[in-house]
């Protein structure tokens, strides 16, 4: 009666030796599947990016918005405080916009920063805008409502 080890499958020619046609076939297809990986990997970093671009903005126009409230006739201030809540480089005076628009008869504060392609600091050519309501304390003095 014969083994386990000796009943085994054999290969055409009959003997237990592996093929030779499939050595390094493995090799061949990790290294075309490698590009498809890297360029996964670019894809999965650039939504990264996407997200923390818009927190970022998001996070600004809740801070400008709160100042607005507070002091709506003081731009520079309303403008360092939004800037206070994102971290370099979004921060950056060409990278990052702060205003406050008036748009059916409430005020918001907008920030909108460039979105980095890559690497944080290298802006590309989108925008992300973030806004939020400012709920007025304080009327502006222009302002006869």
């Amino acid at each position: 009666m014969a083994s386990v080890a000796e009943s085994g499958p054999r290969s055409a020619r009959g003997s237990d030796v592996p093929r030779r046609g499939d050595r390094g076939g493995v090799i061949v297809e990790f290294a075309a599947v490698v590009p498809f990986l890297l360029l996964a990997l670019a894809l999965v970093w650039q939504v990264l990016l996407l997200g923390i671009t818009a927190m970022y903005a998001s996070h600004g126009a809740a801070e400008a918005a709160r100042q607005a409230a507070v002091t709506p006739d003081d731009m520079e201030r309303v403008d360092e405080e939004a800037r206070k809540r994102v971290r370099a480089p979004w921060d950056g005076a060409d990278v990052m916009t702060v205003e406050v628009v008036e748009r059916d008869g409430s005020r918001f504060a907008r920030v909108t920063l460039a979105m980095p392609i890559f690497l944080p600091g290298a802006s590309g050519p989108w925008d992300v805008t973030g806004e939020a309501r400012v709920v007025t304390e304080v009327e502006p003095r222009g302002s006869f409502q």
